[in-house]
């Protein structure tokens, strides 16, 4: 690949050399990535009301409401899911606990009722590999990695922290993996260890000796909740805008018998959501007011076939017995962010999130079990555990800890199924429960995706390893005339090695393109339903360049390179079989546009204005898609300037242009303002051809819609 001085003077000039290297812990950790499978979940340590294991999306609050998301299944889909909360909401027996004052207290210590307003005291983020470099025409999209890189972690990417539990004087260590390619990216496996340090303070606010709890011993249960949302498109599509916290989403549990692990767990209980039917909606042009899978309104399409969950992997018998107890979980309560958790200050809360209330500690999705008739705001599934006791004592040197593991996956259909089963609703041909039935097939997806969760958490727990995907290369897409030029290369001839095994088992590479916008079923695209789609393959590992010359000069393209192993090295679920890297690694994430270079020439109604009339998504406008503001100029000369006029002659835009024989335009004045609707005028002064012949000045009136 290409070397790029632009990027190495940023590295030199504008990171400080010190922060090139990589760290462990940090106390004041940025932003956090779990990004190497199928799905995106960003970790931040201000996001919520706790540390990271307190997360919320905050979905739909604040100023870019749109953009208030933690996590995204598929990483490929607009608006693709919803991850609205992670609780941890430790529920202890009638003794309660015992607080820096020495007052027993039931279930409150100091805030809101068994919140677990945390605090992250550090993190950490280790990979296999860097992550991947990406320049597009020049433009380097990947900052330097900060972060630890260690060849022989036992996952893909393991993200790592530690929060102090002020409530309960627990310090929680979480490690969370995941991996890359295509046996095992629909899902990460979340451990956290809890210690019952006393600590009500990180250690370097602690002050005084009331900073820690006394010695006791305390019993609890734990419940935790993954609170899903399937997804944010659909809720668009169908009302019209974006519900907060999945209010239109049910939740509920199955179990299934684990297929791949011998010895272990008899059953996976598993706690999901999915989307579900809104009363009230505006009918479909087939008469249905049934919005289950959130059918488009003008193809049909089903946005919201994903179907999140989790189930619990391992639990210690005790804090003394590390051997995983089959016995858990103790329920799969339900409960409510509205009714519940902001809703209640009740000692009787505790035993809500138990699941020892009247609601039972196994109740189905809330509407068949009577709870309400329509789907709530803020859903809660939890998986809870217990109950357990964790004793603190400093004369005997004791901290006790317990560990619990999960595994966090999506479910889906897929989008061939999600396609062809919503038009079938769409023109009549099923009907509603037909759709229904369809759809949550999607359970069997998920089931199988946590079997595999529970097999790789198995491997790791007795030092295994799990098979692993090659890893993703660095890519340099680069926009050409009437063509674009995709790159891609390995650092070291060391990533041709699998991971595991160390043995050189590369197969072929894959270069995948999405024309339009970056993400399939972004409005911009205009229902195409444009996706992702294999261009180029090859097996011979010194081909490292792709002439993509099947381009539409003027529209925006985006390429992602993945490499794929022979399957020698997997003696995993599915021996032999061969594992890709995710297509959702080595992605350009900003368009590649090819062009025609500047004409010598300025003949008379050359120049074009496309589309003409523009509207803001260019109804229609095959041209436009992928940008709905976005206006092309054509057939310009090597030089000139351009300058738009309104049709009273006001200056709106000016453009110094150079080089190509196109220039885009985001409807935008010089002052970055949207102009408004109306006739404008695209004036071409001051050509020139490449050898600097002057040229005539040419005027196109062209409209604007918006």
């Amino acid at each position: 690949m290409k070397s790029n001085l632009f990027r190495v003077l940023f590295l030199i000039f504008i990171i400080p050399l010190g922060f090139l290297y990589p760290q462990g812990r940090n106390y004041n950790p940025p932003t956090m990535n779990l990004d190497v499978g199928n799905f995106n979940m960003t970790f931040k340590r201000v996001m919520g009301d706790g540390g990271m294991q307190s997360q919320y999306s905050w979905n739909l609050t604040g100023s870019n409401a749109a953009e208030t998301e933690l996590f995204y299944y598929p990483a490929d889909r607009w608006q693709s899911n919803m991850l609205f909360q992670i609780f941890n909401p430790l529920s202890l027996d009638d003794n309660g606990i015992i607080d820096e004052n020495g007052v027993q207290k039931p279930m409150i210590t100091r805030g809101d009722a068994l919140t677990n307003y945390g605090v992250t005291d550090w993190a950490s983020e280790t990979r296999r590999y860097r992550p991947p470099h990406v320049v597009v025409d020049g433009i380097p999209l990947t900052p330097p990695y900060l972060w630890n890189v260690n060849p022989n972690l036992e996952s893909d990417i393991k993200i790592e922290f530690e929060d102090v539990l002020p409530q309960f004087g627990i310090r929680s260590h979480v490690e969370v993996f995941a991996f890359n390619g295509s046996e095992h990216g629909d899902y990460f496996i979340w451990k956290a260890t809890h210690k019952f340090t006393g600590e009500i303070k990180r250690p370097r606010d602690a002050a005084t000796s009331l900073d820690t709890l006394p010695d006791q011993t305390i019993r609890f249960w734990w419940p935790i909740a993954f609170s899903f949302g399937p997804t944010k498109a659909g809720e668009r599509e169908v009302q019209g805008g974006f519900s907060f916290e999945g209010q239109d989403d049910l939740d509920s549990w199955f179990r299934f018998k684990p297929q791949y692990v011998t010895n272990g767990r008899d059953s996976l209980y598993v706690a999901y959501y999915y989307d579900a039917d809104v009363p009230l909606v505006p009918s479909y042009p087939n008469g249905s007011t049934d919005d289950v899978g959130d059918p488009d309104r003008v193809t049909g399409f089903l946005h919201s076939t994903q179907i999140p969950g989790y189930a619990l992997l391992h639990a210690d018998k005790s804090a003394s017995d590390r051997s995983n107890d089959f016995s858990q979980p103790y329920s799969l309560p339900h409960a409510t962010i509205i009714s519940d958790l902001w809703g209640r200050r009740d000692v009787g809360l505790k035993l809500t999130y138990r699941g020892d209330d009247s609601r039972g500690r196994f109740p189905l999705d809330p509407i068949t079990a009577g709870f309400y008739t329509v789907p709530q705001k803020g859903h809660m599934r939890f998986i809870t555990v217990g109950p357990y006791e964790l004793t603190k004592n400093k004369q005997q040197n004791r901290v006790d800890s317990i560990t619990f593991v999960y595994a966090v996956g999506v479910g889906d259909i897929g989008f061939a199924a999600a396609d062809s089963i919503g038009k079938l609703w769409f023109n009549g041909v099923i009907s509603d429960s037909a759709k229904f039935e369809a759809i949550m097939k999607g359970r069997d997806s998920l089931a199988n995706v946590l079997d595999r969760a529970y097999w790789a958490w198995d491997r790791i727990s007795k030092g295994l390893p799990v098979p692993a995907a090659p890893p993703s290369p660095d890519l340099e897409v680069t926009s050409g005339p009437d063509y674009i030029t995709v790159e891609w290369s390995y650092p070291s001839p060391d990533y041709f090695n699998d991971a595991s095994t160390g043995v050189d088992d590369w197969y072929a590479w894959r270069v995948y393109r999405k024309q339009g916008a970056l993400l399939v079923n972004d409005p911009l695209d205009e229902k195409t339903l444009s996706k992702w789609e294999l261009i180029f393959e090859t097996t011979d590992r010194n081909q490292t360049v792709f002439i993509d010359s099947n381009v539409v000069r003027g529209l925006d393209y985006y390429y992602a390179v993945t490499a794929v192993d022979d399957g020698s090295q997997n003696n995993g679920i599915f021996p032999g079989q061969k594992i890709e890297s995710s297509r959702f690694v080595s992605v350009s994430k900003i368009p590649a546009v090819p062009y025609k270079p500047g004409l010598s020439t300025l003949e008379e109604n050359q120049v074009r204005v496309v589309p003409n009339p523009a509207s803001t998504y260019a109804q229609g406008g095959a041209l436009s898609y992928g940008h709905g503001d976005k206006i092309s100029f054509f057939n310009l000369p090597y030089k000139c300037k351009l300058t738009i006029f309104t049709e009273t002659g006001d200056i709106v835009k000016v453009i110094e242009h150079v080089g190509t024989a196109d220039n885009e335009w985001d409807q935008r004045t010089d002052s970055n303002q949207f102009v408004s609707s109306g006739i404008y005028i695209l004036a071409i002064t001051d050509a020139e051809a490449l050898d600097g012949t002057k040229l005539e000045n040419q005027f196109v009136k062209f409209v604007i819609i918006r």
